[in-house]
């Protein structure tokens, strides 16, 4: 007969519910029959007991502490407290007896020994003054000690007699209940044993069998199939199991051809690429890489294919160039820079752009890194000609308007010759906008140094202070024009720095010019240094009209301008200030941001690293 797993299951819990209500039922009755022996009374007793002896304990030390007290020695003050102390405790431990009494004469016992207690204790305290040698002592308090702790023993004794005296039947009592729970208990082991024979054979087999087949299916071998001849559950489960095993060897014959396809169409896509294509895993293991790729590292497909890119950059600098971004470079959009790479016999630049691969539906795991390295080279010298150029431009335009300016500083001379009105106001004119034309060649020649890297970084050691004065001194006369005020909040203890001072203090300067032709009149400017690891940040904050959201991505680019509709135009420069000053913090390993909101102002910061 065939018996279904719901029938087997069921039969086995009437079972295992049988044996428990009958261990169940035998424990109830002998632990009701065992609540009406003296177990709580052997509880209350063994109470007693300990009470009774800490009362004999505390006696001793109030008798110890008079002692102390007749001697004189060490302090009779030392002997107050200790008698007080053991006084309480003893009280204490005597009201614990008092109200547990579990045997006949116990009343009338304790009320004895509290009798005696309180005359010991009043013949202590109306005999103090008189009690100052041994021979008091004895003759006074020694016979009340001694008969309160005769009494305190009964008392002891009284109570382990009552222990003694139920325990017999507590035993006798516990003899019986184990004799009955082991005859039940081995009949319910002979039941239980019989079912754990049975039940393997039924059961537990059959799902080994699945849990076999389920890890051969894991492991795509979809041939495998379950044997099970049985009418119930499992073997309805095992049907179903073989069915969809036969689909999924169906679907995979029928799909691996289309996915070796894919795989080949989209290696073939990569391989074919100008630029460098080397493909990673999550944990940093190359999966591919195009021929391109090869070239650059100068390594074979064969080794690399599998190699994990951290221990290839312990024999590559170029693969180690790119390892060393991976620990800090942004995993959702991704890091650029510049290399330079000799490449088929020429050195050329490319840009390194490394892309975080994540899963749509968890965005936070990364599957693998795509690196790409894209030549530039093209471009990057045609940036350098533009640089070239400007600085060309640039310097021989300084000395013409050099010359202009002199001339009208020598027209401007009263020496030379007055001029009217008209004449005064055309000079002047025209010596504003000659000052704004040096201002830009100088800012122009400056950039190009920059980036062209001849400008030459005079490092000293200097404290934050001195950076902050050097910035201040020079601004001095436009707070006073604008009434703005300076606030300073400078940390104490801040480490040194070794900077080219003139370099940074020109970009304090820069951030504060920036402050006070943004902030209205009687304004407030906050000027902040303050240490963070490894570096001290230095920020300017004003309470001006704040930078329009699409400025900030931009703002420290080449001729951005941020346009405000409460500041005018005039003398706003070109925007070369920002950009300078990024050149001046990046090229002392620094870094410089921007924080800013419509209406509450902006906050420009930049950070200086601590050597």
């Amino acid at each position: 007969m065939k018996i279904k797993l719901k029938t087997l299951f069921l039969l086995g819990y009437l079972l295992m519910g049988a044996v428990v209500l009958l261990l169940g039922f035998t424990g109830i009755y002998f632990i009701e029959k065992l609540s009406n022996t003296p177990d709580k009374i052997l509880k209350d007793n063994y109470g007693s007991i300990i009470a009774a002896q800490n009362m004999i304990d505390e006696l001793d030390n109030m008798d110890n502490a008079i002692i102390i007290y007749v001697s004189g020695k060490p302090d009779k003050n030392l002997a107050d407290s200790l008698f007080t102390s053991a006084r309480d405790n003893y009280f204490f431990n005597l009201k614990k007896c008092e109200s547990n009494i579990t045997e006949p004469g116990e009343t009338e016992l304790t009320a004895d020994i509290r009798k005696k207690t309180e005359h010991y204790i009043w013949s202590y305290e109306q005999n103090r003054s008189s009690l100052n040698n041994i021979l008091a002592y004895d003759s006074v308090i020694a016979p009340q000690y001694t008969l309160l702790k005769k009494s305190c023993y009964e008392l002891l004794n009284l109570n382990h007699k009552g222990m003694l005296n139920r325990r017999d039947e507590t035993v006798k009592i516990s003899g019986s209940a184990e004799l009955y729970m082991m005859v039940i208990s081995a009949l319910s082991l002979i039941i239980v044993l019989i079912a754990i024979v049975k039940v393997p054979s039924l059961i537990v087999n059959p799902v080994n069998e699945f849990i076999r087949k389920v890890e051969a299916i894991a492991e795509k071998r979809y041939s495998e199939r379950v044997e099970i001849n049985s009418g119930s559950e499992l073997g309805k489960l095992a049907l179903s199991f073989n069915n969809m095993a036969s689909k999924l060897e169906e679907y995979e014959k029928s799909n691996i051809e289309m996915l070796i396809a894919e795989k080949k169409r989209a290696e073939a896509i990569v391989k074919s690429m100008i630029d460098g294509i080397i493909v990673l895993n999550e944990n940093y293991d190359v999966i591919l890489v195009n021929n391109i790729g090869t070239e650059l590292l100068g390594l074979s497909e064969s080794a690399l294919i599998g190699k994990s890119m951290l221990e290839v950059s312990h024999t590559n600098s170029l693969v180690k160039n790119i390892t060393d971004d991976f620990a800090g470079h942004d995993k959702e959009k991704g890091n650029l820079n510049y290399i330079r790479i000799v490449f088929r016999e020429r050195e050329e630049y490319f840009l390194k752009e490394i892309l975080n691969v994540t899963d749509e539906n968890f965005p936070q795991k990364t599957l693998g890194y795509i690196i790409i390295l894209k030549n530039v080279t093209g471009f990057k010298e045609l940036d350098e000609l533009k640089s070239g150029f400007v600085a060309t431009v640039s310097h021989e335009l300084r000395t013409p308007l050099s010359a202009m300016n002199m001339s009208l500083r020598l027209l401007q001379d009263e020496r030379i010759g007055s001029m009217n009105d008209e004449q005064k106001r055309i000079t002047s004119a025209m010596k504003d906008e000659v000052k704004r034309l040096l201002k830009l060649v100088n800012e122009l020649l400056d950039l190009s140094r920059i980036e062209s890297g001849s400008e030459i970084l005079k490092y000293r050691e200097v404290k934050a202070d001195e950076l902050v004065d050097a910035a201040i001194t020079p601004m001095l006369l436009q707070f006073e024009q604008k009434n703005i005020e300076l606030v300073t909040e400078i940390e104490p203890d801040l480490p040194g720095l070794k900077v080219d001072a003139n370099k940074i203090a020109w970009v304090m300067i820069n951030l504060l010019n920036n402050a006070v032709r943004y902030s209205a009149d009687s304004g407030q400017i906050i000027l902040k240094v303050r240490k963070d690891t490894g570096k001290v940040i230095f920020s300017v904050k004003d309470h001006g009209s704040g930078i329009e959201p699409q400025y900030l991505s931009r703002i420290f680019e080449k001729f951005v301008q941020v346009k405000s509709r409460n500041i005018e135009s005039i003398n706003k420069g070109v925007g070369l200030g920002l950009a300078i000053s990024k050149e001046f913090v990046n090229a002392h390993g620094g870094d410089i941001w921007v924080k800013s909101e419509i209406g509450k102002g902006s906050e420009f910061s930049f950070s200086i690293p601590v050597n």
